[in-house]
């Protein structure tokens, strides 16, 4: 688009950053937390650092606030919980989880709730907000919406041999629960996951998607796009070898004695884990 004169650049100059303006409040307010480790494969006595990733690019975006994060816990193959001490800082919060005992550990995390709305104010004008329906309700003419989003995320790490059981639940409030190790699959398997809320199985409606790392640059155009389900069970398939991302999210009324801080009620689980292949150079023996 090219500009006929100072004046026509400036109104092109406006509308960009109205569009912008409208639209990065959109995308901030839809972040999905993810938990990775660098490895997922690992021997007794190593140490390997866990890290988080927030937006919407896997299988790296943005940093994370430490206000952000409610909880980062380690759960070990004696089902021993480590409640890591987090920094105060804006970061990929990657912390080094030392793996002393042969089997499955879990890494888990859960967010603070934020808030995101849409409305239009007295005069109109359309507003965004990150805060509860009740400090711009006030303000008000109409609100668009208003929601609470929560979010909890999981990964396993195997050292030397996978844990016997699989330890696929461990009591998040809403779980991607998968029916085999995920750090077990091979290229062309499936995995069935079954979506857990509150310690039960769930059976509602839903939404899930899935990605693999290398499938698109691109922000939120993932492998398996979004897909509604309506028995809380899915199955992923594992069309390819590395890095793996799966999302499910639920959207609720907000309770009567909420309703004055958030409409609505979104929350969201993640799964990441390692899908690994042959090697396909022999090894180097010098260093």
């Amino acid at each position: 688009m090219l500009c006929r004169d100072k004046t026509d650049c400036c109104r092109i100059f406006v509308l960009l950053i109205a569009i912008v303006v409208v639209v990065l409040p959109s995308l901030s307010g839809a972040h999905s937390l993810f938990i990775q480790s660098g490895r997922h494969h690992v021997t007794s006595g190593k140490g390997s650092p866990l890290f988080f990733c927030y937006g919407h690019h896997f299988p790296v975006d943005e940093a994370v606030r430490r206000n952000k994060l409610a909880y980062v816990k380690v759960i070990d193959p004696l089902q021993q919980v480590l409640e890591v001490a987090l920094r105060d800082e804006h970061s990929l919060h990657s912390y080094v989880v030392q793996y002393d005992k042969p089997g499955t550990y879990v890494l888990t995390a859960q967010t603070s709730p934020g808030y995101f709305a849409m409305y239009r104010d007295k005069k109109g004008r359309k507003r965004h907000s990150l805060k509860p329906l009740d400090t711009f309700i006030d303000d008000a003419k109409s609100v668009q919406s208003s929601m609470r989003s929560s979010q909890w995320a999981k990964s396993y790490v195997v050292c030397d041999a996978p844990s016997q059981p699989f330890p696929a639940e461990v009591g998040l409030p809403l779980e991607l629960v998968p029916d085999k190790d995920p750090t077990l699959l091979k290229q062309g398997d499936q995995l069935v996951v079954q979506v857990y809320r509150n310690g039960n199985p769930y059976q509602g409606e839903g939404f899930w998607d899935a990605t693999y790392a290398g499938f698109s640059t691109e922000a939120e155009d993932l492998y398996v796009p979004r897909t509604a389900v309506s028995t809380g069970r899915f199955v992923v398939p594992i069309d390819a070898n590395g890095r793996w991302f799966v999302r499910f999210f639920i959207k609720t009324e907000a309770p009567p004695q909420q309703r004055h801080r958030y409409l609505t009620d979104k929350q969201t689980s993640t799964l990441t884990f390692l899908v690994r292949n042959e090697r396909k150079r022999p090894k180097n023996e010098q260093h």
